[in-house]
């Protein structure tokens, strides 16, 4: 991967906007990041066709050998044709396999040799991202962030 830092199209903030309480909103201030943070991603992992939410479901798979498709989308948070869409995809490229779970209407997932490998490069190019997004930050504030980040969703630090 390049180094290179953020270059969005997506300006969070404009000189000469009157935000108004938008500047006082937790979830406005969020939402500018994510665009901020989604344009980067795009950008390191695009072209592979990867988005944030099959990055996740790759880890997810990958670090639960056998999950079903019913609790990858629990998970994702996601609808469960919204997995089987991600799982067709990953089934297509030789990433992910369905394993029979002796439920007709259900499968297991596991990772190829090739998602494995795959997936490892991914996990390096994401490290990048995200050392890039937060250059701005210490590894305190990172920590914080993600439990502060953690709070407004309910959940609990590690």
């Amino acid at each position: 991967m390049r180094n290179r830092s953020i270059a969005t199209s997506f300006n969070a903030r404009i000189e000469g906007i009157n935000y108004d309480i938008l500047e006082e909103l937790v979830g406005y201030a969020v939402r500018r990041a994510q665009l901020s943070i989604y344009e980067d991603f795009a950008e390191t992992l695009g072209v592979d066709g990867l988005t944030p939410q099959r990055f996740s479901s790759l880890v997810i798979i990958g670090s639960n050998p056998g999950i079903s498709q019913t609790r990858l989308a629990e998970v994702m948070g996601i609808a469960r044709s919204g997995v089987v869409s991600i799982i067709d995809t990953f089934e297509e490229a030789g990433l992910v396999e369905r394993q029979d779970s002796g439920d007709r209407r259900s499968y297991n997932l596991r990772l190829t040799r090739e998602g494995q490998r795959q997936l490892k490069k991914y996990k390096n190019a994401v490290k990048e991202h995200d050392d890039r997004i937060s250059q701005q930050l210490t590894e305190k504030e990172r920590q914080q962030l993600r439990e502060l980040l953690g709070k407004l969703c309910g959940v609990s630090p590690k």
